[in-house]
């Protein structure tokens, strides 16, 4: 029995320590492995559900890009972007809460029109610095409801910062959204600022709202006392934090549960405890071996793998805690699928969006092949899709040069989003005819890939409107320098005159420039104190009511000398707002203190002689029933040029003047006046004809007349007042030519201005861009490199100095009738080519003129000019060693043809319309500002001639044909009295 203890105890006493061991071992084990899959299933919760919430945010901001990359936000007024955002909040509207638009001043336009300030909102800064937003929870300006804002910033197409565009997210839907990421086995999901505050949460984390999350604690407690261990992660592009919670007794539960193996284990370890040590350390391997196969055979792909109910014994909580991270991961993926498939409906949107446009966009390399092209390009050119891509792009664009498209390239990757540089070129179709197109050039990123995206636009309509532009344009000026009165431009919002012609000074004494000093001081300082309230009142209602067209008012004006003067106005509506109020008024001012005083000295004498009819100033008459005049008073003498002691008495149509209607035909006996009330015995209001004194002298008159009647109620004759308008009748006519001459050349005036600011944009780019490169040569001392950008930026100063000396010479053109004289015109040919000897003999050139003794009546100088013009012009573009320009003249009529012809390249017959069109180079590279030819045919319309282009283009030089007049223009005759046999009166 001893001896059996004896072994017993050897036996169990090890036995029962190696099983004791082997339980804290498992214990301790079963604990570090379970804390690791605790760790990863956390880890593997947040990271899916941070890519739902990052998903979330891009899905939105993806909208906003597309918005914001659209020509018409970035070029388009505040109503046109708000008409737009309407239209696509409409198609989002279960989306989203409100699209709007913002102005770098903070103010802030909804789709509904209304307008609020959102400059002192803690997010602004980062708008003015052109960065993406994304804001905490606030509550709207707009609409007063709780909203989550995200803004995208809004480029102009030359890269300038124009506004942002933003899209608010009730928080109702963020928080809708963050319900539908419920965590499974008790636990909680919340979504927190940078400052700790909750934004939403699941239904199940209420109770943390007052709690503060992102401090170092990694458990907090609600309100039941159940533990909670917590574990948070960034999420993306944004200031938020994504918490996970999950019940601590989820975790503890396993360590209670394995309590009774650690009694069992002890308690068989005292009876058998060899058996029991080998058969726990059986039961401990079993499962683990079926943990880590089933990890393996994830880790190889086998997304299937679980873990059976039945197979999870004692390590239940692993084996859930596996089953589960690798739901979540399944679910990650099927949301990751979802988010590319809606990557994937961006990039068909972006495609129809791209087809859609309505110019020609291109996409290249830096090679300059085509990678892809949009349905207007293959339109307007002629090629199908797949023909363009992978063409070059130098059999499209007739300029191409792969080492300016390098440096376009090199400029566009450093300058990034700020340059979009926009040229001009010409493009040709397949069909081998050419237009030209502006293109505005963007670097984008695509697939990975960085490539130009280029859109273009036709530019045949802009060039034929530069041309219209350039003729109003002169036309305008012609006009606006012979109208006789004063022509003014008022601005209603600065109460101050912005335009004026030069008639003012002669007028009033004053130069443009006192009146635009004076402002809106004009009112109390110009008008007299007794009209200002009278011309308020009466423009303000004319504003209000729009009736009639043409306002016609009559008020007193300060001369510079103290004087007043009277003038009527005729004024009309030029410009208006949006909302369709008056901001310009376009008038004619007349100075009528002349007629004023005589009316105002007849009013005075009608009264002192008691409405003496011989004083009147109507101009009357009165006839008997044969028609014999009884009397006649002094205004009718004047008007009809004739004494009253030769008429009186006469008969009314035994007057020897021809009497014309209103078009220019003889007036019938039955429709005088006189027939008409003798005929009807009733009165007759403004009948109007025309009597012809002679062939330059007429008077246009109103007549009204009415029936006189005896005692027995019988006619008796009949008294009319004829009223002399014909001043008024050719004002009208002219103030009506200038308003609508004015506002087409209004129109065409921005065309030509737009045209001007772009070259004289271009030489400003060139000096800017090499003032930073001179900066760093001067900086590395480099010095053949500083001589170069200085040669350069001279060269892009003088270019812009030559260009404003053309202008400021185009300008001249016309001013100055009067220095046209009879001019020898070798004596003027000689002078321009002594002015251009120095070219001459720089280019070995050979100018010859066999012109002898002939004369034209001209402007000596611009006639030298246009000599000077074309010679250069031969020369200048002539690649051959030795150019030759020969000029020849006769007479032909009263004109003298002239002929300048040269040995130059030529130009192709469809060209030759353009060489005299402003700014037009039909080879960009050559010198000149494009300006020499339209100077040329400026003259040439000035002198009343004409000038026309011969050439084949092939090589054989041009021709160019001018026919100026030889001797001073006439007046033709347009009446001869002789001609006419007597007539009568009214």
């Amino acid at each position: 029995m001893n001896l059996l203890r004896k072994y017993f105890l050897l036996g169990a006493i090890p036995a029962l320590i190696a099983v004791g061991l082997s339980t804290i071992l498992d214990y301790q084990i079963t604990q570090r492995l379970l804390r690791e899959q605790i760790d990863q299933t956390l880890e593997a919760k947040l990271d899916a559900k941070r890519n739902e919430v990052r998903f979330f945010l891009e899905k939105h901001f993806s909208l906003l890009d597309t918005l914001a990359a659209t020509p018409l936000l970035k070029d388009g007024t505040i109503p046109e972007i708000l008409n737009f955002l309407k239209v696509q909040e409409w198609a989002v509207r279960n989306q989203i809460e409100g699209l709007y638009y913002d102005e770098l001043d903070g103010t802030v336009h909804t789709t509904e029109g209304a307008t609020f300030s959102v400059a002192d909102r803690d997010y602004f800064a980062e708008v003015l610095q052109g960065n993406k937003v994304t804001t905490r929870i606030m509550k709207s300006r707009g609409k007063g409801k709780d909203v989550l804002l995200l803004i995208a910033p809004v480029y102009t197409e030359d890269g300038t910062l124009k506004g942002a565009v933003a899209l608010a997210l009730l928080d109702s839907q963020l928080i809708s959204f963050v319900h539908g990421m419920e965590v499974t086995r008790g636990g909680f999901l919340a979504l927190v600022d940078d400052s700790g505050r909750m934004i939403a949460s699941s239904s199940k984390a209420e109770f943390v709202r007052q709690q503060d999350l992102l401090t170092s604690n990694t458990t907090v407690i609600d309100d039941k006392g159940t533990r909670f261990l917590v574990s948070y992660t960034q999420v993306p592009d944004t200031s938020w934090k994504l918490i996970v919670a999950i019940p601590e007794i989820e975790i503890q539960g396993v360590y209670n549960r394995m309590a009774w193996s650690k009694v069992t284990a002890v308690a068989c370890g005292i009876t058998a405890a060899v058996i029991l040590a080998l058969f726990f350390s059986e039961r401990t391997l079993r499962p683990l071996q079926k943990i880590i196969q089933t990890f393996r055979q994830y880790a190889k792909g086998d997304q299937s793998a679980r873990f059976s109910e039945n197979a999870r014994g004692e390590f239940a909580i692993i084996a859930e805690s596996f089953n589960h991270m690798a739901d979540e991961l399944d679910e990650a993926r099927i949301q990751q699928e979802k988010h590319l498939r809606k990557i994937e409906s961006s990039e068909d949107r972006f495609r129809r969006l791209f087809d859609g446009a309505a110019d020609a966009i291109f996409l290249r390399d830096l090679e300059g092949t085509v990678i892809d092209a949009n349905q207007e390009a293959c339109r307007i050119l002629g090629y199908s899709r797949d023909e363009l891509v992978g063409m070059s792009v130098s059999r499209i664009d007739t300029d191409w040069n792969q080492e300016d498209a390098r440096k376009v390239w090199n400029k566009l990757a450093s300058e990034g989003g700020r340059y979009h540089p926009l040229v001009e070129r010409i493009h040709r179709r397949k069909d081998g005819s050419t237009f030209p197109v502006e293109i505005r050039l963007t670097l984008i990123e695509r697939g990975g890939e960085v490539m130009v995206m280029s859109a273009a636009r036709d530019a045949t309509l802009r060039k034929a409107a530069e041309k219209q532009t350039k003729e109003a344009k002169e036309f305008a000026e012609k006009v606006i320098n012979a109208s006789p009165g004063v022509i003014y431009i008022f601005d209603l919002i600065t109460q101050s005159i912005t335009f004026i012609n030069r008639n003012i000074e002669k007028e009033l004494g004053h130069s443009k420039e006192d009146l635009e000093e004076l402002g809106a001081r004009f009112y109390t300082e110009i008008i007299h104190p007794d009209d200002v309230a009278r011309v308020r009142l009466a423009s303000t209602r004319w504003y209000e009511a729009g009736e009639p067209e043409v306002h016609v008012d009559t008020f007193r004006l300060k001369h510079a000398n103290g004087q007043w003067a009277w003038f009527e106005f005729h004024r009309v509506i030029f410009q208006k707002d949006i909302n369709g109020h008056p901001t310009q008024i376009l008038g004619v001012a007349t100075n009528t203190t002349d007629r004023v005083l005589a009316q105002q000295q007849l009013v005075w004498e009608k009264a002192l002689l008691d409405q003496v009819m011989e004083t009147s100033v109507a101009a009357i008459m009165v006839v008997n029933t044969e028609g014999n005049i009884q009397f006649l008073n002094p205004a009718l003498e004047k008007t009809l040029r004739i004494g009253r002691d030769y008429v009186q008495g006469k008969n009314i149509y035994g007057f020897p003047w021809e009497i014309f209607d209103m078009a220019g035909k003889p007036l019938a006996l039955e429709a005088r006046p006189f027939a008409r009330v003798k005929s009807t015995l009733k009165p007759v209001n403004d009948v109007r004809y025309r009597i012809q004194f002679g062939p330059d002298a007429y008077v246009t008159v109103s007549a009204n007349g009415a029936p006189l009647f005896d005692e027995k109620g019988e006619f008796a004759g009949a008294v009319f007042a004829l009223a002399d308008i014909t001043e008024r009748i050719e004002s009208e006519k002219v103030r009506e030519s200038l308003i609508r001459s004015l506002e087409a050349t209004n129109t065409e005036l921005k065309q030509f201005t737009y045209t001007v600011s772009h070259d004289l944009k271009s030489p400003l780019i060139t000096i800017k861009g090499f003032l930073g490169i001179l900066s760093e040569d001067i900086e590395n001392q480099d010095k053949p490199a500083i001589e170069e950008d200085l040669s350069i930026i001279g060269s892009a100063a003088d270019g812009m100095k030559q260009l404003l000396d053309d202008l400021l010479e185009l300008s001249r053109i016309g001013r100055n009738v009067k220095s046209r004289t009879m001019i020898s015109l070798d004596e003027v040919i000689s002078e321009a080519i002594t002015l251009l000897a120095g070219q001459i003999e720089s280019q070995n050139a050979d100018v010859r003129s066999d012109i002898e003794d002939v004369h034209l009546y001209g402007d000596a100088i611009q006639i030298r000019q246009l000599m000077q013009n074309l010679i250069d012009n031969g020369i200048k573009h002539n690649r051959s060693p030795n150019p030759k320009v020969t000029i020849t003249a006769r007479e032909e009529d009263d004109f003298i043809l002239i002929e300048v012809i040269d040995n130059g390249p030529g130009v192709a017959i469809e060209y030759q319309e353009r060489v005299f069109q402003l700014f037009d180079k039909l080879d960009p590279d050559s010198a000149g500002t494009g300006i020499g030819l339209a100077i040329v045919k400026r003259i040439v319309d000035f002198h009343g001639g004409t000038i026309e282009l011969d050439s084949d283009g092939q090589g054989n030089g041009c021709t160019f044909r001018l026919r100026l007049p030889a001797v001073m223009p006439t007046l033709d005759a347009t009446f001869n009295l002789s001609d006419h046999n007597e007539s009568t009166l009214p």
